[in-house]
């Protein structure tokens, strides 16, 4: 079984009674991040497999994840829970540890939140800097009040295999599959622009400062064009 559709039905089982407060400091904490949430009895409305082959995964990090979570009020949630961040439907979910109790946060209340995993990832709410993506979350790639600031959208759509692919079928390869949509969002002086991993979008995204972005593609011209690399060229720009 995979990890994904593994922890699918291990929390369709998850019990909604809370009855593991070790003090009354976790008891209110408990109380006060309920107000933040809704209780799940599991996560409603999820894809079903035709299939038991799954590529990728509907769920930033497949295993519950340390983090932390800013409501809009400037409350703070995290010492005590663990999340699990959806890419399909962009749905936080959160539970305190050593617990079965699992909260969906509502999203009109998060301020931004983060998922602790190789390193530290911080999402915002999209409609703050493009309202046609409201619902969605940002994570915060560069973040530069005066300069260029970038960030991240990925969203998550489930894709069935086509079993009338032959070629695939004779290779072993039908799987259904979790595949990710990512697109970047350049934000200055409140304008927000996509701009791809390519180097004539790049530089046309960055006309204002187009030779400084091309110095940096020429001092990295043996560097493969990826994230990281576009990460270099905006904190390039900035410094």
């Amino acid at each position: 079984m995979k990890p994904a559709l593994f922890l699918f039905t291990s929390l369709l089982s998850c019990s909604i009674a809370y009855s593991q407060a070790a003090n009354d400091e976790m008891a209110q904490d408990f109380k006060d991040v309920s107000k933040f949430g809704s209780r799940q009895s599991g996560f409603e409305g999820l894809q079903t497999y035709h299939s038991g082959n799954v590529e990728g995964s509907q769920f930033f990090s497949p295993n519950w994840t340390t983090g932390t979570v800013t409501t809009v009020t400037n409350q703070q949630f995290g010492k005590n829970y663990l999340f699990l961040y959806d890419k399909v439907r962009q749905e936080l979910f959160m539970k305190p540890k050593d617990s079965s109790v699992v909260l969906l946060a509502d999203k009109d209340l998060i301020g931004a939140f983060t998922l602790v995993t190789d390193k530290v990832h911080s999402f915002v709410p999209a409609s703050a800097y493009d309202p046609s993506n409201a619902g969605n979350f940002f994570e915060v790639l560069v973040k530069d009040d005066k300069g260029y600031s970038l960030y991240k959208l990925i969203k998550t759509k489930f894709v069935k295999a086509d079993e009338r692919d032959m070629e695939k079928q004779a290779q072993g390869e039908v799987f259904d599959s979790f595949q990710d949509q990512i697109t970047y969002y350049l934000i200055k002086d409140g304008r927000t622009k996509t701009v791809a991993l390519r180097k004539n979008n790049i530089l046309k995204v960055l006309t204002p400062v187009k030779s400084k972005a091309s110095q940096y593609f020429d001092q990295n011209s043996d560097r493969n064009l990826d994230e990281g690399m576009l990460i270099g060229i905006i904190q390039y720009i900035n410094g």
